[in-house]
This record gives structure tokens, sequence and C-alpha cells, in this order.
């Protein structure tokens, strides 16, 4: 993909309250951009939902699990709440599963600054611009991977936590209600947030958080970890969870 064109797909994403996160094919990040290129303003959340319902899946997120954030630095002391969240989201429980992950970004965003020799304890809106910041300045003076694209890639996570996911309540500009205060203060109701999207969207930024995290190890990978025995038995615990919660 070239810079011009990951540059469009990263603004058609940002309109729908999304970004261009790790461990997602460019081809599947290209075909969400069409769609909302082609829906010509009526491409809606739950578009955008359906859309992700086909990524993060039991068998991807088994291996994340598994195989990825248990591995990670800072994101190994949150795997269990992260476990535990991905489980509700399979069962149903969508107010539980993102109510579990949005403290995990903030504590393990603070954590990963703190490491990196950055001011964790200011506002959680600068935390992520200087971690941002430090990030992409490693990848541009280490060359790391597809230097382009991993750029973009942070400029448009940072755009997601400032424009939507951090901002004010009362002026998220969305219907879904993926927002850090409106969810973590009780400003929403359950009807104004508990969705499916919900959980892919903040279970993203977990992603993102966990890429940062790996370019400090001999681990970076930008691709979700291959598929173990226990990560397939665990995928089909989460389709067990699926049956039974629409069974009642």
């Amino acid at each position: 993909m070239g810079l011009r064109d990951l540059k469009n797909v990263k603004e058609k994403l940002w309109s729908v309250g999304w970004f261009l996160p790790p461990y997602i094919s460019s081809g599947f990040l290209d075909l969400v951009a069409l769609q909302i290129d082609r829906g010509n303003g009526r491409f809606t959340q739950d578009d955008l939902e359906q859309m992700l319902a086909n990524v993060y899946a039991p068998d991807r997120l088994a291996s994340m699990v598994l195989n990825r954030y248990r591995d990670m630095p800072v994101i190994t002391l949150f795997v269990e709440t992260i476990a535990e969240s991905v489980l509700a989201h399979f069962y149903g429980l969508h107010h539980i599963a993102v109510g579990g992950l949005i403290p995990v970004i903030e504590g393990a965003g603070r954590r990963l600054a703190a490491e990196r020799g950055l001011n964790e304890g200011g506002h959680i809106k600068d935390v992520f611009r200087e971690l941002a910041s430090y990030a992409k300045e490693d990848v541009l003076k280490r060359r790391i991977g597809a230097t382009d694209e991993i750029v973009n890639m942070l400029d448009s996570f940072l755009s997601f936590i400032e424009d939507y996911f951090y901002c004010k309540s009362q002026t998220y500009p969305l219907v879904d209600g993926t927002n850090r205060h409106g969810v973590e203060h009780g400003a929403y109701t359950d009807a104004q947030y508990g969705r499916p999207l919900n959980f892919y969207k903040t279970i993203a930024a977990i992603d993102f958080l966990t890429f940062i995290s790996s370019l400090a190890t001999a681990k970076m990978s930008g691709l979700v970890p291959d598929h173990t025995p226990e990560s397939r038995a665990l995928a089909a615990r989460y389709v067990s969870l699926v049956n039974m919660s629409a069974a009642g």
C-alpha cells in the first residue's frame, strides 16, 4: 500500500471513529475504506460493526490472548483482565467487556510511558501524545519494519484517542458511545453503549498498546500469532459461549 493511499485510508477510518490498527491486513483496511467511500456519507456504525465482527473473531482473539498479550512487557500485567473481557464479549456481556478493558488502556499507557522515561502522571491525552511521539522517533531512527505504515498508524491512533475515545462525553459525535468518560463516569446509560462495536474499538486500542510494547522487544510483529492447539481450544470455548448466549 502506498503512503498516499494509506493517508486516505486513515482519513476514511477516522471519519467513522476508528483508526489504523495493528494485526489487521492492509487489504481489509482498504476494503473498509472503500465501503466508507462508496457509502457517500451513509456508512453507519452498524456497517462498521458488521465488518469488524469478521476480524475480531474467536480464533484471532484466542491467539492474541494466549500468544501475544501475555508475552509483551506491561500488557502482561493486565492479561487476566483482558482475557475476562474477551470472555464477556463472546457471552454477550458487552457492557462488562468494554468496561473491563477501558481501565487497561489508561493503566498500560501510563506504564509504557514511565518505562520510556516519559511523564506518566499528566493528563492522559498528554501521556498518549508523548508516547506516540516517542514511538514515532524510535521507529524512524531504527527504521523499524514498514516505517511509513507504522508512523501513519501512530498518528491515526492518536487522532482516535483525542477526537473520540478521550473527548468529552457530551461532545462524542457518534451513536456507538465508545468514549472513556461516558462509560467510566457513568454518564452513559445502558442504552447508550454496550454493543459489540464498543468492544472492537476498545480491543483495537489494547492491540495498539501491545504493538507499542513490542517495539522494545525482539518479538516485534504486526501479525496475529499463529494458531496453536491451545488457542484453537480456547476459540472453541468462545464459540460455545456465543451459542449459549444465543440460546438464552
